[in-house]
């Protein structure tokens, strides 16, 4: 409304310039903008999360790869987000086992799990769940179609040709993720 406010008396591309320069106005630095795409993303904004996830997977869609991200079934989206490294505590042995233990496992959750570098999305979270990396990845329906990481969403496609998930493979992906996000939402 304070913008609207702010454009009375102006027409064609001063109004463009005042809405843009407002928007400036009340926007993050880049830099500020990074910081908070490499934090607990999930955690403060899972929303936010979701958004960033599809918006990432959509742009690399075709007419003839296109998948509608958005479809909610009883008021729920059927795209949800996936935790690749499981956020739950009991993690099976395989996970303890890539990750180095217990101790190793615990940490690398506590610091990475909610991190976008961790995060897809996928109609078939129920199915993945817990299971291990591999599985996960691999993972068909009854009809041997990839419902896993092999999906064909290019936000998977680093997932797909991997053997494990580790926190190094987190960390590099959050930073690659972070920096399509901000190409993506340019301010002038």
């Amino acid at each position: 409304m304070t913008i609207i406010e702010k454009l009375d008396g102006l027409t064609g591309r001063p109004v463009v310039d005042r809405v843009t320069q407002e928007l400036i106005d009340v926007s993050s630095s880049d830099a500020d903008f990074r910081q908070r795409l490499e934090g607990p993303i999930y955690d403060e904004n899972t929303d936010v999360a979701r958004f960033i996830l599809a918006t990432l997977s959509e742009d690399a869609m075709t007419k003839e790869t296109r998948t509608d991200l958005w479809v909610q079934e009883k008021g729920h989206f059927v795209w949800t987000i996936e935790h690749i490294l499981p956020q739950g505590t009991n993690l099976p042995k395989d996970w303890l086992d890539m990750l180095g233990g217990r101790d190793a496992a615990a940490a690398a959750q506590e610091e990475h799990v909610h991190r976008l570098g961790n995060l897809t999305i996928t109609a078939y979270n129920s199915t993945l769940s817990n299971k291990s990396f591999p599985e996960k990845r691999d993972r068909t329906d009854p009809q041997g179609r990839s419902i896993g990481y092999r999906n064909g969403l290019s936000l998977n496609a680093d997932l797909a040709t991997k053997n494990s998930w580790t926190v190094d493979d987190i960390e590099e992906r959050t930073t690659r993720l972070a920096s399509q996000v901000i190409a993506r939402f340019p301010l002038p």
